[in-house]
């Protein structure tokens, strides 16, 4: 369970050292609605990020060319995709999936040969989060695992940060994205930390296959000090019935949207109201300044 927590009305954005991207697949436009309100105010990007799935792509396309540029990539290609499954294959038990073909492309949108050196110079740090799998389930057995971990920490326990994934064998990494050698050692960074089997498969980076990080945390965080966790800042994409917008919790400060973000996880099709998460999340944001 969630727990204690301590409910804010207000919080010094300064003061925030370490801006985490929790992930939520399309969900995560309300993060780039929030932090593009905070930007619009004269706030800078504190020096350290940590994301996982589409939040650490999110948080990548405040590194480079900014959200509007990756918000228009994500509507055009989702414009162009009629379908997310591609049906034909089943006699042969081999389901297509739209997103390993949409999601690179979407990466490759702002991540690439014309960003990657403003990537690599910027003064803001990405840490992206995976999960390797563990060690006596193999892939397979872990994204089983992770599945029914995340059904029990999401309906039962309520966890933001759940233990079960660990307890299960599943582990965390976390690779810094500029670090990244090359432009494909970077997609494909960012490809994997959003791999969920069997929708996008399991990609080899860092010398072992990953997934999808939200399979050991929807926001993965390292080991971290006291005063590192007072000034962490970490943008949830779930709602939580019951608590407020922005709260102190473990001595880390949550912010979350104000109610259900309004579009589906995994839709890529036209039908997709991306636009609608970050308008929330500019809503959010407005209405949190304004106190």
């Amino acid at each position: 369970m969630l727990g204690r927590f301590q409910e804010l009305q207000s919080y010094d954005f300064g003061d925030a050292k370490t801006l985490v991207f929790a992930g939520g697949g399309n969900r995560c436009w309300w993060q780039a609605g929030v932090v593009r309100q905070l930007l619009d105010r004269g706030w800078r990007l504190p020096g350290q990020l940590i994301g996982t799935s589409a939040g650490a792509a999110v948080a990548a396309s405040f590194l480079v060319q900014g959200d509007e540029a990756a918000l228009e990539a994500c509507q055009r290609l989702f414009a162009g995709n009629p379908r997310i499954v591609d049906w034909s294959g089943l006699t042969r038990f081999k389901l297509k999936f739209a997103h390993q073909r949409v999601y690179p492309a979407w990466i490759d949108a702002f991540i690439n040969a014309k960003t990657f050196d403003a990537l690599r110079r910027s003064s803001s740090r990405l840490m992206v989060g995976l999960t390797r799998p563990a060690r006596l389930l193999g892939t397979s057995g872990s994204v089983v695992a992770g599945t029914l971990a995340y059904l029990v920490d999401r309906y039962l326990w309520n966890s933001i940060h759940p233990r079960l994934p660990a307890w299960m064998g599943l582990r965390k990494d976390f690779m810094v994205l500029n670090d990244c050698a090359d432009l494909e050692s970077a997609q494909a960074l960012l490809i994997a930390a959003a791999s969920a089997p069997p929708i996008m498969s399991a990609r080899p980076v860092g010398g072992a296959h990953a997934i999808d990080g939200g399979y050991t945390d929807n926001a993965p965080i390292p080991l971290q000090t006291d005063a590192e966790r007072s000034s962490t800042l970490v943008l949830l994409t779930r709602h939580y019935p019951g608590f407020p917008p922005l709260f102190q919790w473990a001595g880390r400060t949550y912010w979350q949207p104000s109610r259900r973000i309004p579009v589906s996880t995994w839709d890529c099709t036209p039908r997709a109201t991306v636009r609608d998460a970050y308008d929330l999340g500019t809503h959010d944001a407005a209405s949190l300044l304004a106190k």
